[in-house]
């Protein structure tokens, strides 16, 4: 998956973000690549009303964000090293039934 020059606001940090602060348009774009299925996983608890049917996978990101007056680019996905990597559907609470 790639999306390019994706319009965001920058809110500089977490804190601002969430109180919605100040904020500058900036730009992202990101190069996803999920391959090799590991696992098939289905994690259901009637309990805690969740359920979810999950693929344990291998990605690589590479990412890039500007604004007016800041760049950031990552290394080239292809060097990226997955920890852990899943993809899949849930549903919880109000949704689960």
């Amino acid at each position: 998956m790639t999306i390019n020059d994706l319009e965001i606001e920058d809110y500089h940090d977490i804190t601002n973000a969430l109180k919605d602060g100040p904020s500058v348009p900036a730009n992202v774009s990101f190069q996803m690549h999920w391959s090799g299925v590991q696992k098939r996983v289905h994690l259901h608890d009637e309990k805690k009303k969740f359920d979810a049917h999950l693929i344990e996978d291998t990605a690589t990101i590479g990412w890039s964000a500007r604004r007016k007056d800041f760049r950031f680019v990552s290394d080239p996905a292809h060097t990226s090293t997955t920890v852990f990597a899943a993809i899949g559907s849930e549903r919880n609470g109000v949704f689960f039934s």
